[in-house]
């Protein structure tokens, strides 16, 4: 078993050295014989731009990806999204917190990366931290390639962050308000205090003097590197009302609650969870729950089902590529937000949600929105923008109240006709598609005070000199801006 296992270290350490010597810093680049122009010459650049007319950018014809921009930006957004992530998940090896770094990636035509030359926005490192940043991209470049495939390969520049820097602690102020622990301890009032901001204290543990306070209502601990989250906090702080643990270790049961009816607002973002703790559901009067920034395996809304006044469920960024129809029994929700996660289809249960007046679903991959959510009948606010959406259904004439929608960045090409039975639509954004021709249906739309139209074929900067011009004042005669 030994030899096993010393074979397969010798192999991952071989394969990393293989990839170092692909990853290099651009400095090097004459000392190790590679030739930044040849590469060039031999790959297409990924997106070629030239400009026809000022303020105007259109795509030249001989980039790898000149006719399918969008999706070329859809796989580099997931991509960055995975990266980040990725270097989350190590972040204790970065030497330096939220490092700079400038990379020219010249890609195979199966995605796997032929050479990355890279340059870091510092002159302060190391060579033993330049090693070691080199080494974790090693890693990521071996483990993910490219998301598209392309005839030929390509090459492109991009930057990025390695780790977040440390952030400057906020620092609340007000009455009954503590911020160290050091004056938690000296107080000789603890009844008066009703807030404790114990954030940025590289805590690896809650400290005992949390519980000095019989009247504590917010409790503060995020980004620290706790690693549980004891039953303690409930059961021995009676009126503690909001409770975060932003960014912190806590992994798979490590979250404790004792039943209360207390804890209306608990954030649990930026942990190490992969599912929502089932002791969250002790928690009966809970309000708000945040599980973003998580890698949720899957979405088990069984411990949240007997919640009753749950209106907020935030799952930002938590990895999901489905809904389960059990999402059905959260009925009293008023907001859920789904931002940055993996989504390619919804379902139609999501349409029982008949209390949503907000829903956010950017930046996914969905093609469609389901007609089912014409059921959500008190929605205000849908955010859809950053998806492969090319149409909505004839069904969401039945959104009533629906005063804000937002569908930049999809793959439209005409206007939604639907959207002229909108009553009451004040703010629109269509920025980012594919519109040929302009959408005329928006003089349909009565109660619209803003209308985004941007980075569309029809126009640029000169819009006012375009043909498009007289429907533009058009639309501004009668107050609603026009954004272009």
């Amino acid at each position: 078993m030994k030899s096993i296992l010393l074979c397969l270290l010798l192999l991952v350490l071989i394969n990393v050295s293989q990839a170092q010597d692909r990853i290099a810093l651009l400095r090097d680049t004459t000392r190790l014989g590679i030739s930044p122009q040849a590469l060039q010459q031999r790959y297409p650049q990924a997106l070629n731009r030239i400009t026809e007319r000022p303020g105007s950018m259109t795509l030249s014809q001989n980039g790898a990806f000149s006719t399918k921009a969008r999706q070329y930006f859809n796989a580099v957004d997931t991509t960055y999204r995975k990266f980040t992530r990725f270097m989350d998940e190590r972040r204790k090896r970065i030497p330096v917190q939220g490092l700079y770094v400038e990379t020219q990636e010249y890609v195979n035509a199966d995605g796997t990366y032929d050479q990355v030359l890279c340059h870091f926005l510092t002159d302060t490192l190391s060579s033993e931290q330049e090693l070691a940043c080199l080494t974790l991209l090693a890693e990521w470049y071996t483990a993910n390639p490219f998301p598209l495939k392309t005839k030929a390969g390509f090459w492109r520049q991009s930057h990025t962050q390695l780790g977040t820097p440390k952030q400057k602690r906020k620092i609340i102020r007000g009455p009954g308000t503590i911020n160290t622990i050091a004056a938690a301890r000296q107080t000789n009032r603890p009844d008066t205090v009703k807030v404790l901001a114990f954030n940025h204290l590289d805590l690896v543990t809650i400290p005992d003097v949390v519980y000095r306070f019989p009247n504590l209502e917010e409790l503060d601990l995020s980004t620290n590197q706790l690693t549980q989250l004891p039953a303690r906090l409930t059961h021995d702080l009676p009126r503690l009302q909001q409770l975060s643990v932003l960014r912190n270790d806590i992994p798979d049961d490590s979250v404790f609650f004792t039943k209360n009816k207390h804890l209306t607002a608990l954030n649990l973002q930026g942990n190490k969870l992969t599912r929502i703790p089932s002791s969250v559901r002790l928690n009966r009067k809970l309000e708000s729950l945040w599980m973003g920034n998580n890698e949720l395996s899957e979405l088990n809304t069984k411990p949240l089902h007997r919640l009753r006044r749950l209106n907020d469920l935030n799952l930002y960024n938590a990895g999901l590529n489905r809904l389960p129809a059990t999402i059905k029994r959260l009925r009293h929700l008023t907001v859920l937000d789904l931002y940055y996660n993996k989504l390619k289809t919804l379902p139609k249960q999501l349409g029982k949600l008949k209390r949503l007046d907000q829903l956010a679903l950017a930046y996914n991959d969905l093609t469609e929105l389901p007609p089912a959510l014409a059921n959500l009948k008190r929605l205000r606010q849908l955010y859809a923008h950053h998806n492969r959406i090319s149409q909505l259904p004839p069904a969401f004439t039945r959104l009533r109240n629906l005063q804000k929608l937002d569908l930049g960045n999809n793959w439209i090409t005409v206007a939604p006709p639907v959207l002229a039975n909108l009553p009451v639509l004040s703010d629109l954004d269509m920025t980012g598609n594919n519109l040929q021709e302009f959408p005329t249906v928006l003089f349909s739309i009565k109660p619209l005070k803003r209308v985004y139209l941007g980075s569309n074929p029809l126009f640029g900067q000169e819009a006012m000199s375009s043909p498009y011009a007289p429907q533009i004042r058009q639309l501004q005669a009668r107050q609603t801006e026009v954004f272009y």
